[in-house]
């Protein structure tokens, strides 16, 4: 049976120094930085007094230096000056020689999501030819391969026969998204080159005179190509939403697992490179802060992308044009474009979205960003990577403290210079300042965090939060966490006849070591008339997420902001799944004064019957309301004659820890129970009655009179006047 424990349903906290301030001492900047010259040749004979550091303008003190190469030698002869140790104190004297890295690490990802199946053979045959010629006995490699989810093929190592092993291996699925990409590009240039053709087709003006029946004649054929050209356009309005929802989950596969990878490596000290092989993938204004988020995560892991654009060698089919337009210019210049523009999309917003869309523009911001580069538009990847290859043995490493140690969430602009005419220096153009432990928030669901844990009583929104606990299949428990808020504390505001509330929500999840399991939230839009606010107003407005998790410690932590009234709360709770046991055992029970209708005989989680239960987080009743309970039985065992259970299940009400004299029901459960994990599901309801206002105790106590064992269980709610 899962502990719960306590639950937060007061004042906001303030939290402790400790877990809101990080000590300024104990950040420290890392940049690894790559300068080359003219010619693209690498220089690694620089010293400290050759950079100079700046942070949003403000220049930094450099507290660390050191440079790493491999077979690269250094170009010219630099003189060397004052130099900074590792420590911090500064050494003169000869140059400072630099040192051979420890174990280059290098992670390969193969994005076979954005890959077609004629262009793998490119990435397969590249990968396998750099770990053949390149791979030194100093190097460890990783191979990731991201299709219809992303796989852990090889850890770290130095093993050419398993990396070529795993490098062979192909996602099939995952290459079925981009073909799937592919046809619907293929549609809407075919659309695209349909409304151009119908376009061109304008009704004269009104005729008269002679010849008038015959121009008639023709209007009426210019009718018939406005319409064909209108259905063309919702045709091609409709390729054009099944490829925005295929880029946004390629888009979002890609970036989660840059995050992961990087978050897996973050606890190595030294400079990782993650060389992505990948046809590139698209961000919509719903990912950009998912984007600039896992750039920093990126970042602050020391990880340097490397794209390698996957398709090859660009080519373009012939056309009437002598110069092929980009899609803004061709879909500007179109005539009648954005006539039938559906649900208020223009032109201009199918450029942004969906268009040529220029998908390696986000792979080169995510190299850029991190320190990488892109390689694109060449069927000969294996150059790319001798590029790659040379540029992440030889870098120089610095450090810095900054002057501002505010962490606001805000972004720092890093630039690096070097002293020294004629070179080029490359180095992550920043980071957000987001102390360390939450580099998986976005810097909006930082600030969100930082305002809710900061807020005044006044600007405080009522939040009410519990978890329950249900075992499920694989050793796995099924978590509902419930929110609610009371309709009167959400500002709606009236738009075009109707009530609208938006809110923001995040939700962090962490064990009780405080390690971070998973966040989960988003924007929250609320709609209603003026009638269903009207019935909505005296009650609470809840919301319910359900997680998978295995046994363990956890705590979870929940915020939520009112854009429009700018209230925000923040409520935690902790909870203790333990380890499955084959004896008797109940789980969470949770209350309830919502139900709704549902399919006859539909199953499923909070589903009895007809009915689907909605949990309540507050557990507020009145005298004469119907209180819903709600849990599972576990390992009952069966009468082996009938097949089915014996439960006796008796109800018993407490009040600040005494008994109330309250008759109330008990029942008898003869089923068969329910698999893949054997439970019977129990919901039943109370009709409140004659209960003096206050806090009471709901206890559950089942007897399994096959096996002899008992169990018991309870919840608490209160009773309002």
């Amino acid at each position: 049976m899962p502990f719960l424990l306590p639950l937060v349903v007061g004042g906001p906290q303030q939290p402790s120094p400790e877990r809101t301030t990080i000590r300024a001492e104990a950040t420290e900047v890392l940049l690894d930085v790559v300068v080359s010259d003219k010619k693209n040749r690498l220089i690694i004979a620089l010293n400290s007094e050759d950079f100079t550091v700046y942070e949003d303008g403000v220049r930094q003190e450099i507290r660390s230096f050191r440079a790493y190469t491999g077979a690269t030698e250094a170009v010219g002869d630099l003189s060397p000056g004052p130099t900074t140790d590792e420590q911090g104190s500064e050494a003169g004297g000869p140059p400072q020689t630099p040192v051979r890295a420890a174990p280059n690490l290098t992670i390969l990802l193969l994005d076979y999501s954005s890959t077609q199946f004629e262009n793998i053979k490119l990435v397969r045959e590249a990968s396998i030819k750099y770990v053949e010629e390149k791979l030194r006995p100093n190097d460890l490699l990783a191979v990731f391969v991201l299709g219809s989810r992303l796989r852990f093929l090889t850890d770290f190592t130095n093993d050419r026969e398993q990396l070529i092993a795993a490098l062979g291996t192909s996602d099939l699925t995952g290459s079925g998204l981009a073909a799937d990409r592919s046809s619907l590009e293929a549609g809407i240039a075919t659309g695209s080159a349909a409304q151009m053709q119908l376009a061109t087709t304008q009704a004269p003006a009104a005729p008269s005179g002679s010849g008038a029946a015959a121009a008639a004649g023709g209007m009426g054929a210019g009718r018939g190509s406005q319409g064909a050209a209108f259905m063309a356009e919702r045709i091609s309005a409709l390729h054009f939403a099944l490829k925005s929802a295929v880029d946004q989950r390629q888009g979002r596969n890609v970036l989660t697992a840059i995050r992961a990878i990087a978050l897996g490596v973050k606890g190595i000290e030294a400079r990782k490179s993650l060389v992505l092989f990948s046809e590139g993938f698209v961000v919509g204004s719903d990912l950009e802060d998912e984007l600039h988020s896992v750039v920093d995560v990126a970042n602050r892991s020391q990880l340097a992308v490397y794209s390698v654009e996957s398709k090859g060698l660009e080519t373009r089919a012939l056309s009437g044009d002598l110069v092929q337009l980009d899609e803004l210019t061709r879909t500007v210049g179109e005539p009648g474009s954005g006539k039938y523009a559906v649900g208020g999309e223009s032109g201009f917003d199918r450029v942004r979205q969906v268009g040529r869309d220029m998908r390696e523009s986000a792979l080169r911001y995510v190299s850029n960003a991190t320190g990488g580069f892109l390689i694109r538009n060449t069927n000969d990847l294996g150059v790319g990577l001798e590029r790659i290859d040379a540029e992440m043995r030889s870098y120089y490493l610095l450090s810095y403290r900054p002057t501002n140690r505010k962490f606001d969430g805000k972004f720092r602009e890093i630039r690096v210079e070097v002293n020294r005419p004629g070179l080029n220096v490359r180095a992550r153009r920043g980071y957000y300042a987001i102390p360390p432990g939450f580099e998986y928030l976005t810097p909006e669901e930082y600030r969100l965090l930082m305002q809710a844990r900061n807020a005044a009583p006044k600007e405080e929104l009522p939040l009410f939060l519990r978890a329950g606990a249900f075992q499920d299949a694989g050793q796995q428990y099924r978590v509902p966490l419930i929110l609610e808020i009371p309709t009167k504390a959400i500002k709606f505001e009236k738009k075009q006849g109707r009530l609208t509330a938006n809110l923001q929500l995040m939700g962090l999840v962490r064990t009780g070591a405080g390690e971070f399991v998973r966040r989960f939230g988003g924007p929250l839009n609320l709609h209603a008339t003026q009638a269903e606010y009207d019935m909505l107003e005296p009650g609470s407005v809840s919301f319910l997420n359900t997680l998978e998790l295995p046994p363990g410690i956890y705590s979870f932590e929940v915020m939520v902001r009112d854009l429009s009234s700018g209230k925000s709360s923040r409520r935690q709770q902790g909870l203790f799944l333990r380890e499955p046991e084959p004896g008797l055992a109940l789980s969470v029970v949770l209350l309830s004064k919502e139900v709704d209708k549902t399919a006859a005989g539909a199953s499923g989680f909070l589903a009895v019957g007809e009915a689907k239960i909605m949990p309540s987080a507050r557990c507020v009743f009145r005298n004469g309301e119907n209180m819903v309970f709600y849990f599972d039985i576990y390992n009952p065992q069966l009468d082996a004659k009938r097949k089915k259970t014996d439960l006796e299940v008796g109800l018993g009400l407490m009040r600040d820890g005494q008994p109330v004299r309250v008759r109330l029901p008990s029942y008898q459960l003869k089923e068969p129970v329910a698999q893949p994990h054997a439970h019977v599901t129990f919901s039943k309801y109370l009709e409140l009655a004659g209960l003096a206002p206050g806090n009471y105790s709901l206890v559950f106590e089942v007897r399994d009179k096959v096996a002899n064992e008992t169990q018991r269980a309870q919840t608490t709610f209160s009773v309002v006047n």
